[in-house]
């Protein structure tokens, strides 16, 4: 009876002493947990795979936050709207650079190619985007260094993708793509395939144009390799029996993206100005619609002078109503170019930097050539 007195009284206490610890982790303090409410949606945000591919590429492209997909040209098409590299009448190739969050050691490496061949345009590109060197611990060796599985490892995530883009009309473009990606560490990867569809139309008025894509539709994978597996001991049976643990599935990170460019001055179709002298100044605004973020809005600026020197900068609305580190700054974005005649071809010199909030901020570096 005493003992039962003694579970009893030992309970009510375990209770009690968890009535604040429960109260504590509902509020807005910083570690506390964000428990849904009936206002809020699930957004479903970190539960897509091969989330790389939502990086923003192409530094002409960042430094308008990008709002892209509707003036989408060249080798920056691939990435952003597949229909806008069907404008391409010879050879065209790039490489861009991205320095992700200061230098940590985080990067993503692209290049792409344009090749206009029957009637329409081929495209293929890559991508790799890397951690860097990461520390491996062990149980054994909780500060790094076991001899028996090395010093180091690295986290990567590699794209590839092969595509082809017309003319429909001399106002409507088409692009169709096909798409490889894989990200894991060296013994646990996945892989997925999928495709993407770009449409961009000229509309005729006032230099205005529209673009949509659609993007990473595919199926889902699931990670795999020597990591997951593990030795057990069989019971039953002499010896180890090798087992291989079960892997959730995850989809492709689809994004959905309208958006609509107006020329305002320098065009021949320009809203305020068709006078050349003055320079070009184009509008976008876009808006992304991602499996697996919120309805995010974004608006950019591309100011040029004598299609030689450009000035860029744009804002990206990420609408993550429970981060409560929201600023101006983060989704800000600025940069410039310059893009020189030699020789019969031309080449493009890109930077762009993006806030990043309280993350160190990103910047980006684009070369393309053009013949």
């Amino acid at each position: 009876m005493n003992r039962r007195l003694i579970a009893l009284a030992a309970g009510g206490l375990m209770i009690i002493a968890a009535q604040p610890a429960r109260a504590q982790g509902t509020g807005p303090g910083i570690g506390s947990p964000l428990v849904p409410t009936g206002e809020q949606t699930n957004s479903r945000v970190g539960t897509r795979g091969a989330n790389f591919l939502e990086v923003g590429l192409g530094a002409r492209a960042m430094g308008m936050a990008g709002a892209y997909s509707s003036l989408a040209e060249g080798l920056s098409g691939l990435y952003w709207n597949l229909a806008g590299t069907a404008d391409v009448d010879n050879f065209a190739g790039g490489i861009n650079y991205v320095e992700l969050y200061g230098k940590d050691g985080l990067d993503y490496i692209w290049g792409g190619a344009l090749l206009p061949i029957g009637g329409g345009v081929i495209g293929v590109q890559v991508g790799q985007m890397s951690s860097g060197d990461i520390r491996r611990t062990t149980f054994d060796f909780p500060d790094g260094g076991d001899p028996t599985v090395g010093d180091t490892y690295d986290f990567s995530g590699t794209m590839a993708e092969l595509s082809y883009a017309r003319r429909l009309t001399d106002r409507l473009n088409f692009g169709l793509g096909a798409k490889y990606a894989t990200e894991g560490v060296s013994n646990a990867k996945a892989n997925w395939y999928g495709i993407d569809v770009g449409l961009r139309f000229k509309t005729g008025l006032y230099g205005t144009t529209l673009g949509a894509s659609l993007q990473n539709v595919g199926g889902s994978g699931r990670y795999s390799g020597n990591l997951i597996t593990a030795n057990s001991i069989d019971e039953f049976a002499p010896g180890l029996v090798r087992v291989n643990f079960r892997t959730e599935n995850f989809e492709m990170p689809t994004v959905f993206r309208f958006s609509l460019m107006t020329d305002l001055l320098g065009g021949s179709e320009a809203l305020l100005s068709q006078n050349a002298s003055l320079g070009t100044l184009r509008a976008v605004g876009q808006f992304d619609q991602a499996i697996d973020t919120d309805l995010q809005g974004t608006i950019g600026l591309e100011y040029g002078w004598r299609n030689i020197a450009f000035l860029r900068g744009g804002k990206r609305w990420m609408n993550e109503a429970d981060s409560g580190y929201q600023n101006f700054e983060r989704g800000f974005a600025f940069g410039g170019g310059v893009r020189i005649p030699v020789g019969g071809r031309h080449m493009a010199f890109d930077y762009a930097w993006n806030g990043q909030g309280e993350l160190p901020n990103t910047n980006h570096f684009s070369f393309e050539i053009g013949f």
